[in-house]
């Protein structure tokens, strides 16, 4: 099955201060949260929502891209996650595929393995099913792969909940990983420290 890897990259930092996404997180670490996002991606098809080319943080965000790496930009990504979810939607349609990984860029623990099991799932439910990963003890959490039947439905999304009422509507099979990398997310300084 053909899976488009939507990775959400057109967020405003705003509880972080900083454009975490393009900053390497540690000496130790020198890579970036979207750069780790995109290499989880590997062996899908990757489509990168970036914020407007007007916006601070596009021009170091673009950067990290490689030339091999599509993105677009989300017009009204100051309307919350919904808008970067309708866009990946639309492009999922529009390309065919038959179903949409979800990605949060700022999950830095989410690895191709991850996915992979993830898509092996969704290949056993015949893309008819949505599939969440699940964190080793037991809270929901990103990647999500949506099928194809489901995306003209992303344009009902509004404000910064995500996808969150179509899987309260549909349902979602929940895949337990084996660490809390599904639910690890970097959204404040003391997660940026712990990590």
């Amino acid at each position: 099955m053909r899976l488009l890897a939507g990775i959400c990259a057109a967020g405003k930092s705003s509880r972080m201060g900083f454009d975490k996404l393009s900053t390497p997180p540690s000496l130790h670490a020198p890579d970036t949260l979207l750069r780790r996002a995109i290499t989880a991606a590997k062996g899908h098809d990757i489509l990168v929502a970036l914020p407007p080319d007007s916006h601070p943080y596009f021009s170091a965000r673009r950067a990290i891209l490689r030339p091999s790496d599509d993105f677009i930009c989300v017009e009204q990504a100051n309307e919350g996650l919904s808008a970067t979810l309708k866009s990946l939607a639309q492009a999922a349609i529009s390309g065919g595929y038959d179903g949409l990984i979800v990605m949060l860029a700022d999950l830095p623990f989410i690895t191709a393995a991850h996915l992979e099991t993830l898509a092996v799932l969704f290949e056993t439910f015949e893309g008819t099913q949505s599939v969440r990963a699940m964190s080793q003890s037991g809270r929901d959490g990103h990647p999500v792969i949506f099928p194809a039947c489901l995306l003209p439905e992303f344009d009902r999304l509004t404000g910064d909940h995500g996808a969150q009422e179509l899987i309260a509507k549909y349902g979602a099979k929940r895949v337990e990983m084996p660490s809390e990398a599904a639910t690890w997310d970097m959204d404040t300084l003391e997660d940026w420290r712990q990590m």
